[in-house]
């Protein structure tokens, strides 16, 4: 595995706060936890304003702390963390996420073998697989999705590791050349879809993007878009931006992830 001692960090951690402190201790403490086996660099951002998080920093954790003069949206927030990246690898999480210490280990794994982005195997806090790995959307699909409550993903979990076509925001692991040679998120895309966006540019690019079993998260998913009108027109405006651009098109007329890449494995 990965976990042989390094100079410096191997990975770093960009995780955003909306207010959310509460959500952000525990999930630092599993960060540092983690570092053990994994050193890394945590990038924090504040984006509203709230209490600096109290963590103490030793040889495997170092923390990077970001405030906001203002609020951005995710795309802006993670490139600007990119930016103060030091590691080989980079991760977005969010912060209402719940790791393991051994968590990141199989998709640095995954990515060092197969670059591009990688992806966990997310679980609901009951246990359920959530739908975090997606074929490329279509009006069909989302029509689908909303008509029969669905939230199984729409690939199995008995394969180990798999191309996909695209994977949620909530936690991935790029290999940082990849993410800077794709210019980062599409920083037009105000909060939904930049997670879509990206990964049908690594297709187009050539690289992976790869689901992985035997990483495993715990993700308490909000739906905001469910609940509040101001969420759900940006989701909307976002899916009208990404339904227009070159990048959905030229992957759709290319084939899906299965189409294009078999792995073994």
């Amino acid at each position: 595995m990965l976990a042989s001692p390094l100079r410096g960090p191997r990975l770093t951690v960009s995780v955003v706060s909306h207010g959310q402190g509460q959500l952000l201790a525990p999930l630092l403490m599993q960060l540092q936890a983690a570092s053990a086996l994994l050193p890394m660099q945590v990038i924090v951002t504040l984006n509203l304003p709230e209490a600096a998080p109290l963590i103490d920093e030793d040889e495997n954790f170092r923390l990077t702390l970001i405030d906001n003069k203002s609020p951005q949206g995710f795309a802006e927030n993670h490139n600007a963390a990119f930016r103060h990246a030091r590691a080989p690898f980079f991760c977005v999480i969010n912060p209402d996420v719940r790791i393991e210490p051994e968590s990141f280990l199989p998709l640095l794994d995954c990515v060092e073998r197969l670059p591009g982005v990688a992806g966990p195997r997310v679980l609901a806090p009951d246990g359920d697989v959530e739908d975090s790995a997606r074929r490329v959307p279509s009006v069909l699909r989302l029509l689908g999705r909303r008509w029969r409550r669905r939230s199984t993903p729409d690939y199995s979990t008995r394969r180990m590791i798999q191309p996909v076509d695209w994977m949620a925001g909530m936690c991935l692991v790029f290999q940082a050349q990849t993410f800077r040679d794709i210019g980062g998120f599409d920083e037009r895309f105000h909060m939904y879809c930049e997670d879509v966006d990206i990964c049908l540019k690594i297709h187009l690019a050539g690289g992976h993007v790869s689901w992985v079993q035997d990483s495993v998260i715990v993700h308490d998913a909000q739906r905001a878009s469910h609940r509040n009108w101001r969420y759900l027109a940006w989701h909307i405006t976002s899916l009208m931006r990404l339904f227009g651009s070159g990048t959905y098109w030229r992957f759709r007329l290319s084939g899906s992830a299965r189409d294009k890449k078999v792995m073994h494995v």
